[in-house]
């Protein structure tokens, strides 16, 4: 069971945030007039201090400290920064409070710090043993409402000022005097809101502004206090400073495909993973959608979607995937795991053929069928596929042709594939 909780956990973090729309470039907030700076969030945006002897210099004050120093400060406010807010006060507040919206209005450059507190009060600590742990039943729903929350939040934002530049700060692990023994799956929880948070703001044209790794996992010269998850002023500090290496530089801009024409039939599937780093475009710009997928680059795709062990996987003996192969492990966990079976050759540079989709969608994303054989005339009771079809066409993931054959051994393009992917994820979130 926990198991199958972790997975949906990694698949819904992913799915919801990719999802929502497609990521959008955002322009940097340096700009020659001066700012006018509205910080929103938890208590990070307030300035809880790690001593717990109440508000202190934030991030943000030393951000608007910062910036003012370079006379492009024009005001700061984080009077609506709220010590203990979740995402859903935040998105509350934007919708309710007449002030708030005012102060939105009037300003260039807004900050947030949300969603920790989402999953801090259900956390389960004990201070006299020093331990702390998280139940993952919990987890996707509450990934799940962090995404809607913050989809609300950032539109809301647009709507009522569209040239405001919005910078949505990460998280840092919190628990660094935790034992070593716990602290693997609670790494695991603030990665993945950090993920949630990053594709869901970013999806809607907001920036996010990664901190995990300026802290790392064991963060005890940031976080002193062994019963306080806030930073001190040199924590602050680390937070500013990334904050505004992000004013600075802006976010990158978003890969385009000159290929994908306006309407094309699969332009969203394939610009959300082209957005997500999924595919790639060529030095020419184009991803050619009409070109056949090959197998590693579909092992590739799959391997960065679904959860999979950590551990180093056994070398599967395809002699033509070296383990210098760029696509090695993609290949070698996802054999480990089942998904391609083994054999003398893998052949990473041949087509993926449709049946071969089947199979390994199917048994990627544990998708089952009704157990009837699928009503294709190039399929007998006895096709060895006919388990993985009957599941991929019993969930609309996978579609036959007019003429009732499922076409087994087409190739399967990349727009298909893209396709086929944004359905199997649609399908872990029902």
């Amino acid at each position: 069971m926990r198991k199958n909780v972790q997975k949906r956990f990694w698949s819904l973090a992913f799915v919801i945030a990719l999802l929502v729309g497609l990521i959008v470039p955002s322009a940097s907030a340096a700009g020659t007039d001066p700012i006018r700076y509205l910080a929103l969030g938890d208590s990070l945006a307030a300035g809880v201090t790690a001593n717990q002897n109440g508000l202190g210099k934030s991030y943000t004050d030393m951000t608007a400290e910062a910036l003012k120093s370079q006379g492009k400060l024009e005001s700061f406010s984080k009077q609506f920064a709220v010590p203990g807010y979740t995402t859903e006060n935040v998105l509350n507040d934007l919708t309710t409070k007449a002030d708030l919206q005012e102060a939105v209005k009037k300003s260039d450059l807004i900050t947030i710090s949300a969603g920790a507190n989402d999953f801090v009060k259900l956390l389960k600590i004990d201070r006299e043993k020093g331990t702390a742990e998280i139940d993952p039943a919990v987890v996707p729903g509450t990934l799940e409402s962090i995404t809607k929350n913050f989809t609300g939040i950032i539109q809301s934002l647009k709507k009522l000022n569209p040239d405001a530049k919005i910078y949505v700060m990460g998280y840092y692990y919190p628990l660094p005097h935790i034992s070593d023994a716990q602290r693997p799956p609670l790494v695991q929880v603030t990665k993945g809101l950090n993920q949630t948070i990053a594709a869901t703001v970013t999806a809607q044209g907001a920036n996010f502004v990664p901190v995990y790794d300026k802290f790392g996992d064991d963060a005890k010269q940031y976080l002193p206090n062994p019963i306080d998850i806030h930073p001190n002023e040199a924590g602050y500090q680390l937070l500013s400073e990334a904050l505004l290496a992000s004013i600075t530089s802006g976010a990158p801009q978003q890969p385009v495909a000159k290929d994908i024409p306006v309407g094309h039939w699969a332009a969203k599937e394939l610009n959300l993973l082209l957005a997500n780093k999924l595919l790639s475009v060529d030095e020419s710009g184009k991803i050619y959608p009409e070109k056949a997928i090959t197998r590693a680059e579909a092992a590739g795709i799959i391997y960065q979607i679904i959860p999979t062990t950590k551990s180093i996987p056994a070398n599967p003996g395809f002699i033509d995937v070296p383990e210098n192969h760029p696509a090695y492990m993609a290949i070698a966990k996802l054999t480990e795991a089942g998904i391609f079976a083994k054999d003398k050759k893998f052949n990473p540079d041949a087509p993926l053929t449709r049946v071969q989709t089947a199979k390994i969608i199917a048994s990627a994303f544990h998708v089952k069928g009704d157990g009837k054989i699928p009503a294709y005339k190039d399929i007998s009771a006895t096709y060895w596929a006919a388990p993985y079809i009957d599941a991929v066409a019993d969930s609309k993931l996978m579609v036959g042709y007019s003429n009732k054959s499922f076409g087994l051994h087409d190739d399967t393009n990349r727009a298909q594939f893209a396709v086929i992917i944004v359905r199997a994820l649609a399908l872990q979130t029902k």
